[in-house]
């Protein structure tokens, strides 16, 4: 979908998330430690974020567990600027969180390139490719959850 085609759809949404009382949108990305790094939009610039993006600096992708910042030869510092782009087919209003609606985002270069250092954007990738060779790969890699097994009537 091109940008003129996301602001459409995020205008749509906008409303509809506006007559359910819907003032924010969490923008969300998960960074290389973990870390759900997050911007907020009012929900009445939804259209522009979806069209323009978001600005966040590249340096968050050096911020270690404790948000010290370490350096990297591949990943920029503070300087630039990146644009995070809502996920509009996984904008969801917030239950718990009346009010709020969430998308997480995939995040590009100034010029508008896929960002080599988006995790979301590596993952569609590589579950693309696995598809192409016929693999499937149902799987997730934020850290916020997982499924698991019980093991512990087995010890």
């Amino acid at each position: 979908m091109d940008r003129h085609e996301a602001a459409a759809l995020a205008s749509e949404l906008s409303t509809r998330l506006q007559s359910r009382g819907v003032r924010a949108v969490a923008l969300t990305w998960v960074d290389n430690t973990g870390v759900t790094r997050v911007k907020a939009v009012p929900t009445g610039r939804l259209r522009y974020a979806a069209e323009f993006g978001i600005g966040m600096a590249p340096v968050f992708d050096v911020f270690l567990v404790d948000d010290s910042i370490t350096t990297s030869r591949h990943i920029g510092g503070p300087v630039g600027d990146l644009r995070l782009y809502p996920d509009l087919d996984k904008l969801t209003p917030l239950a718990g969180q009346p009010g709020w609606a969430w998308a997480p985002v995939d995040r590009f270069t100034q010029q508008g390139q896929p960002y080599p250092g988006c995790q979301r954007t590596f993952a569609t990738n590589m579950t693309e490719r696995a598809a192409g060779a016929g693999l499937e790969t149902p799987m997730a890699f934020e850290v916020e959850w997982f499924v698991g097994e019980d093991e512990a009537e087995d010890r």
